[in-house]
């Protein structure tokens, strides 16, 4: 045994109002968030290229930097390192033969 049911026509309207506005609304909050990624996808680009760049700029500043002065950094690093021992000989003589300095 069947039953056989005549939807109304005003109600069949209103649910497809209704079902029509909840995928409208759905689809409008699917949108937004696409937007928003796009928006970072955009600025992560931007970004990206500029670090690109920058990186290109230190690597030409690094080959073309001279052996000589390499080398002349090197000396220098070396003279320093050496200064600093004998400043450090003498304040300790200083401090163990004059208790004061």
């Amino acid at each position: 045994m069947e039953i056989q049911i005549q939807p109304d026509i005003e109600s069949l309207r209103m649910t497809l109002w209704v079902a029509g506005g909840a995928i409208s609304l759905l689809i409008m909050v699917v949108a937004y968030f696409l937007r928003k990624q796009i928006e970072v996808s955009e600025t992560l680009a931007v970004a990206v290229n500029h670090l690109t760049t920058t990186v290109k700029l230190i690597e030409k500043e690094q080959a073309e930097r001279d052996p000589r002065t390499e080398r002349r950094l090197d000396d220098h690093d070396d003279r320093i390192g050496q200064c600093e021992d004998r400043l450090t000989a003498m304040e300790t003589m200083c401090s163990y033969h004059h208790k004061t300095c």
